[in-house]
């Protein structure tokens, strides 16, 4: 079934994503671990990238002439307490899952997403069709496409009161305490903002009046949070870029990163420039985005492009933006606790490993975070696209810039600051490289998971544990 794209900014294109079945969000996978007459077990249970705790291997009744052998990968729908053994799982209708077909749907599936649909990537780098098959195998951003792929597959496709409709029911989710205080979960229609405020204010009282100064705290910390959100995504609306990769979980900060790793940010909380420091400790801005992740992989490799902050004023190059996204910026300025300029412009690495002959690619995109929510807004994109147009292209530059230059990455000081770094300086903030050689090294295991097509497992920390892939030590 085919489905158009097209709305405000947004050029027309066509998305087919087949056998939606195969990429859904709510279904488990796990490992058969051993084989019965008339059952199974299953072990190393997952839904998405979430490892779910099953406390020991699942049981799963199956036919006593079932052909299930152990290491197949299965998926079920559901997870049940077992009776019969106190506080472990069963679950029931396994359903082998051909794992070469279902890595090569996703792949086709990001492919289509990510072809070139707009005039402004004719000057795109041009990058060849291996290499951009070779980051499809790496399947970025594969559970948001799941998502997609029922949008467009299930009678659904891609209009304007689809995509309104599911802000809608973002907020109401991760909001959906306020809703017996009466405030408005729509992000278009009309409210008195007064009205609603006193609403806050008489529960607040209502709080003070009887001592419960605790939940007066955390009122006034959700409505704020809440009225940032839907400021975000109305001001998204109403300048036409609200489109269906406009907020994406922070979990695929990753793929964003790799595909446009030297970004250009702002702050609500003082920022400075440090593109002309020499050793910078990490400041607030490295520490936050290192941590959304949380891994020590994802913050080395932040750093490695962006240990010296750069500021929006130091933001410059062909992609001359647009006025619409000028505006989008000041208004989330107002709103967000950072705003980025993400780029694929690996000739503004940091200075030590920096290639000033690197030729670019194009098409930065302009995100904002707001603290405490596991959530990044797209806030546009300089050729008015969503996300994908490009997005492998992006990836696979990195990747090759990543193999042509990391032998510049021992001009790094082993005295660099460095967050969670290798050495402590008596700070846990202010750690230290401790040796140039293993950013080299970071750089070599790095580039193994890539060529496995584990790169973004490998950069939210699921593969520490497998002696392949350590770096440290």
């Amino acid at each position: 079934m085919e489905k158009k794209i097209n709305g405000d900014n947004v050029p027309e294109e066509v998305i087919v994503i087949e056998n939606p079945e195969t990429l859904p969000i709510d279904l488990y996978f796990g490992k058969v671990v051993s084989t019965h007459e008339g059952y199974i077990y299953i072990s190393e249970v997952k839904r998405g990238y979430e490892s779910i705790p099953t406390n020991g291997d699942v049981f799963a009744p199956v036919a006593k002439d079932g052909s299930f052998t152990i290491g197949q990968t299965v998926q079920f729908s559901t997870l049940s307490d077992d009776q019969k053994r106190p506080s472990k799982f069963r679950t029931e209708n396994i359903k082998i899952v051909d794992d070469q077909m279902v890595s090569a749907q996703r792949i086709e599936a990001i492919m289509s997403l990510a072809k070139n649909p707009s005039p402004y990537h004719d000057l795109r780098k041009v990058i060849s069709a291996d290499d951009v098959h070779r980051a499809a195998e790496n399947q970025p951003l594969v559970n948001f496409v799941r998502q997609i792929a029922w949008m467009f597959n299930d009678n659904k496709g891609y209009d304007p009161e689809t995509i309104i409709n599911l802000a809608n029911d973002f907020i109401k989710k991760n909001f959906n305490m306020l809703e017996s205080i009466g405030v408005k979960f729509s992000i278009t229609s009309n409210f008195d903002e007064n009205a609603e405020k006193s609403l806050i204010d008489e529960t607040l009282k209502l709080y003070e009046e009887i001592g419960m100064t605790g939940q007066k705290q955390s009122l006034l910390k959700e409505y704020a949070q809440f009225e940032k959100v839907r400021r975000a995504f109305s001001l998204m609306h109403n300048g036409g870029l609200l489109n269906y990769s406009s907020i994406i979980p922070i979990e695929n900060l990753p793929e964003l990163s790799f595909a446009f790793p030297v970004w250009y940010v702002y702050s609500s909380n003082n920022l400075s420039d440090e593109t002309g420091m020499d050793d910078p400790r990490p400041n607030h801005a490295v520490r936050f985005f290192s941590d959304s992740i949380g891994s020590v992989e994802f913050a080395w490799f932040y750093q490695m492009y962006n240990r010296r902050t750069r500021s929006l004023s130091q933001f410059q190059g062909r992609d001359i933006m647009p006025p619409r996204l000028v505006k989008i910026l000041k208004e989330a300025k107002q709103n967000f606790d950072y705003v980025t300029i993400m780029t694929p412009y690996h000739d503004q690495a940091s200075r030590e490993w920096s290639d000033p002959k690197w030729l670019r690619n194009i098409d930065p995109i302009m995100v904002g975070f707001l603290k405490g929510l596991p959530y990044m807004f797209i806030l546009g994109r300089w050729s008015g696209t969503g996300i994908f147009p490009l997005l492998l292209d992006c990836i696979a530059d990195t990747s090759n810039h990543l193999k042509i230059n990391k032998h510049l990455l021992q001009y790094f000081s082993e005295r660099s600051y460095w967050y969670k770094g290798s050495r402590t300086t008596g700070n846990e903030i202010d750690t230290e490289l401790g040796n140039s050689n293993k950013l080299v090294r970071f750089a070599d295991v790095l580039l193994l998971a890539y060529d496995r097509g584990l790169l973004f497992p490998f950069l939210r920390g699921e593969l520490k544990d497998d002696p392949e892939y350590k770096f440290l030590g």
